[in-house]
C-alpha cells in the first residue's frame, strides 16, 4: 500500500492558471538497445536505437480541479490524501546500464498539475520509490531457519586444476569445496553460513624436500595465508530484450559485485574461523619406499557467513536476470586463479505487513503514520541512475 499527501497552494495555483491537480501511480519495465546495423554492403552501417515499455500497472487520481474549488475557503492550502494499492507478483526496482544497453525495473508517483494553452507547460512533481516483492510462508521460514542456525541438509560444489609455476614447470593440483545450505533459494540480505576448504598438492619430490623452502616460506602451490587473500564477489548477467516487429533483439549485461563481511573483507579477518592442517606426505602409486617420490598435501578450512542485499532473482517478458557466488583463490602464476561459480537463486524476506490499527482495533491510520514491524532490507544494488530518473521511458510530452 502507497499512502501520503498532496499539499496544493491554492493562491499559487490560481496565479500559476492551474485547472487540475493529478496524481499518477505507474510501474514500468524499460529496456534500450543501440543497435549498430548493416542493411547494404553499399551503404554501410547503420545506428538504430530500439526501446519497448512494457506496463505493470498504471493508476491515476484527479485530487482537485479548478471548475470545482471553493472561493470562498479562508485557508491557502488543502491537503489532498491519496492511496494506492500495489498489484501482487510485481518486480523488485531494478537498474543495469551497460555501453549502448540499459535497463530499468521503476516505479513512481508523479504529481501533474495541468496547465491549459499550446506553450504553458504541466508542472510536475516525481518521486520514485523501491518496491520489493513480499516473501511467502516458505521464504519466511527459510529466513528463519538460517537465523536460528542451520540444522538441514548441507551440499558440496567442487572445483580442481593443474597449475604450473613456470611455463615448462611440473604440475601441481589445487583443489576448493564450497559446502553451503541445500536450498533451492536463498533469502536476500540475510547471513548464509557456508564452509570453504582449500586443499593443494605439491609437485612431485623427495620427502627430504619439505613442504616449505630454506626461507620457511611454502612450496607452490601455497595456501591463502589469510582469509583477506581470497575474494568472494556475486557475478549477475541481466538479459535484455526488446522487441522488434515480429523478433526480438537480446543482449546481456555483466555486473560483478564485491561482497562485505566475509572472505575477502580485511576488516572481518577475525570473525572468520580458519583452520590449517599439518602437511600430509603421500607416496605416488607406484613408490616402493618412504624415500621415493610423493607430493605434500596441504589444507586450509575458513568458515563464515554472506548476506547479500540484492534485488531476488527474477524474470519478466523483456528482463530477466541470474546472480552467481564466485569464489577465487589467488596463486602465483599466469592463470593460475582457481575459481569456483555457485549459481544462486535469491528471494525476498520481508512479509508485506498488515494495515496499521489503532489501540481501539479502528482502521483510523495510515502507513505514514506507524511504520510495519519489519522494513524491507535496502537494494545496494540501485545506483544513482535509478533515483535521479535516468533510464525510465518517462513521457517526452510534458503535456501528458
Amino acid at each position: 500500500m502507497i499512502q501520503g499527501r498532496v499539499e496544493l497552494n491554492l493562491i499559487s495555483a490560481q496565479e500559476d492558471k492551474l485547472e487540475r491537480l493529478r496524481i499518477k501511480f505507474r510501474g514500468t519495465v524499460h529496456t534500450y538497445l543501440h543497435i549498430l546495423h548493416f542493411p547494404q554492403a553499399t551503404t554501410g552501417a547503420k545506428n538504430v536505437d530500439h526501446s519497448q515499455i512494457v506496463t505493470l500497472f498504471h493508476e491515476e487520481v484527479v485530487l482537485w480541479t479548478r471548475e470545482f474549488a471553493s472561493s470562498d475557503s479562508d485557508h491557502h492550502t488543502s491537503m489532498f490524501p491519496f492511496e494506492f494499492k500495489l498489484p501482487e507478483n510485481l518486480p523488485s526496482s531494478f537498474h543495469c546500464w551497460w555501453i549502448y544497453r540499459h535497463a530499468t525495473i521503476g516505479y513512481s508517483l508523479e504529481v501533474v498539475g495541468e496547465r491549459n494553452g499550446f506553450h504553458r507547460w504541466n508542472r510536475r512533481i516525481r518521486r520514485l520509490i523501491s518496491v520489493v516483492p513480499g516473501a511467502s510462508e516458505e521464504h519466511l521460514l527459510a529466513k528463519e531457519s538460517l537465523r536460528q542456525g542451520w540444522s538441514g541438509p548441507w551440499q558440496d560444489f567442487v572445483n580442481e586444476e593443474k597449475l604450473r609455476q613456470e611455463i615448462w614447470g611440473h604440475y601441481s593440483h589445487a583443489r576448493v569445496r564450497l559446502t553451503i545450505p541445500n536450498m533451492s533459494s536463498y533469502p536476500i540480505a540475510t547471513p548464509i553460513t557456508f564452509r570453504f576448504h582449500v586443499e593443494t598438492d605439491t609437485k612431485r619430490m623427495r620427502i627430504s624436500d619439505r613442504p616449505v623452502d630454506k626461507h620457511g616460506k611454502q612450496l607452490f602451490p601455497a595456501l591463502p595465508a589469510s582469509a583477506s587473500d581470497m575474494k568472494l564477489i556475486l557475478h549477475r548477467r541481466a538479459l535484455i530484450r526488446v522487441r522488434v516487429g515480429v523478433g526480438i533483439l537480446a543482449e546481456d549485461v555483466e555486473d560483478i559485485f564485491s561482497l562485505k563481511g566475509s572472505l575477502g573483507d580485511a576488516t572481518r579477518v577475525a570473525a572468520i574461523h580458519h583452520v590449517i592442517e599439518e602437511p600430509q606426505w603421500i607416496l605416488a602409486p607406484e613408490s616402493k619406499d618412504e624415500n621415493s617420490r610423493g607430493i605434500w598435501r596441504r589444507a586450509a578450512h575458513f568458515e563464515s557467513a554472506v548476506a547479500i542485499p540484492y534485488a531476488p532473482t527474477c524474470s519478466t517478458e523483456t528482463l530477466d536476470w541470474e546472480y552467481h557466488l564466485r569464489f577465487v583463490v589467488p596463486f602465483p602464476g599466469i592463470g593460475n586463479d582457481l575459481l569456483l561459480d555457485f549459481p544462486i537463486q535469491l528471494h525476498p524476506v520481508s512479509a508485506c505487513p498488515p494495515p496499521p490499527f489503532s489501540a481501539t482495533g479502528l482502521l483510523n491510520l495510515t502507513y505514514t503514520d506507524i511504520l510495519p514491524a519489519e522494513l524491507p532490507p535496502p537494494m545496494v544494488d540501485l545506483p544513482p541512475a535509478y533515483w535521479a530518473g535516468t533510464h525510465h521511458g518517462w513521457d517526452v510530452d510534458v503535456k501528458s
